[in-house]
């Protein structure tokens, strides 16, 4: 019984990628979501729905950014509202509350996926909040023993949302260290906010 439902969740998700789900079974997958029957299939059912059936099902999706139950769904629903949607705007108050590093967040998917959505938003329209939450992140770190990591994630997601694109990220310009371009980039980050508090 247990193969045969892990096949049928393997199939889904296959069609979900490939859009062959119907639209009424996409209404049927998200009525079984919202009346708690979903269970242990929670992600891979919540994934079908955001795949197949699009931003038509936000609202069920975004029931589930604050998800301490489990911290893959949150993830999952930052990553579709803020990265394949580009809705993040909207909830850019959870995404603050995510980025101080939920106590329920043990491996740190939520962080990562709120750090990554926050440059995201950042990239689509400026927010000073998240910019500076960003800032203070890259700057300060959580005083973790992975701090170098998440710190150089932080900056590359300020570096999104300040409009630099993937080449940017990936080859820095000759001559150039990391620890340069990181310290220029936070320069530029300040400046921003800077400008931005002027304007107010």
């Amino acid at each position: 019984m247990a193969v045969a439902h892990d096949a049928h969740v393997r199939q889904l998700i296959v069609r979900a990628k490939d859009g062959t789900i119907p639209s009424q079974e996409v209404k049927e997958i998200a009525r079984t979501i919202s009346e708690g029957r979903a269970g242990p299939d929670l992600y891979w059912l919540l994934y079908a729905v955001a795949r197949a059936g699009g931003p038509a099902y936000e609202p069920l999706i975004a029931t589930y950014l604050i998800h301490p139950e489990d911290p893959e769904v949150s993830g999952l629903a930052v990553q579709v509202l803020t990265g394949h949607w580009r809705m993040g705007a909207k909830y850019s108050k959870q995404i603050l509350e995510l980025l101080g590093s939920p106590e329920w967040d043990l491996s740190d998917v939520v962080f990562v996926a709120a750090v990554s959505g926050a440059g995201a938003i950042l990239h689509d329209e400026f927010d000073a909040e998240l910019l500076r939450a960003l800032l203070k992140l890259a700057e300060e770190g959580r005083g973790e023993y992975n701090d170098d990591l998440m710190q150089r994630f932080t900056v590359e997601a300020i570096a999104r949302g300040l409009g630099a694109g993937h080449a940017e990220l990936t080859r820095l310009p000759e001559g150039v260290t990391r620890a340069e371009w990181s310290r220029g980039l936070l320069r530029a980050a300040r400046d921003r906010l800077h400008e931005a508090a002027r304007q107010l």
